[in-house]
């Protein structure tokens, strides 16, 4: 259900030639994605790196695999203030 979900989204982006407003639900959508993955970050175990000192070192996995969704949020907020600023223009 999660890569369903996943691929709407990104369909939902990628339909940006067509439709601004189609941009800013799917980016919105991504948003709230990708927050609640971020989220993890600090309640799985395991994704500091006890034997670095923890806190702020990342392990490898979870931790940097977990960490791409920080640039993934940003670029997900850039589409969706880029679409909002279209959809305005109107």
């Amino acid at each position: 259900m999660l890569g369903i979900t996943e691929v709407l989204i990104a369909l939902l982006i990628a339909a940006r030639p067509l439709s601004a407003r189609a941009t800013a639900v799917g980016s919105t959508l991504a948003i709230g994605m990708f927050l609640t993955t971020l989220s993890f970050l600090l309640t799985t175990p395991g994704v500091w790196e006890m034997s670095a000192g923890g806190f702020p070192a990342l392990s490898v996995v979870p931790g940097q695999f977990l960490l791409k969704d920080l640039v993934l949020f940003g670029v997900s907020l850039w589409l969706f203030v880029e679409a909002w600023e279209s959809l305005r223009r109107e």
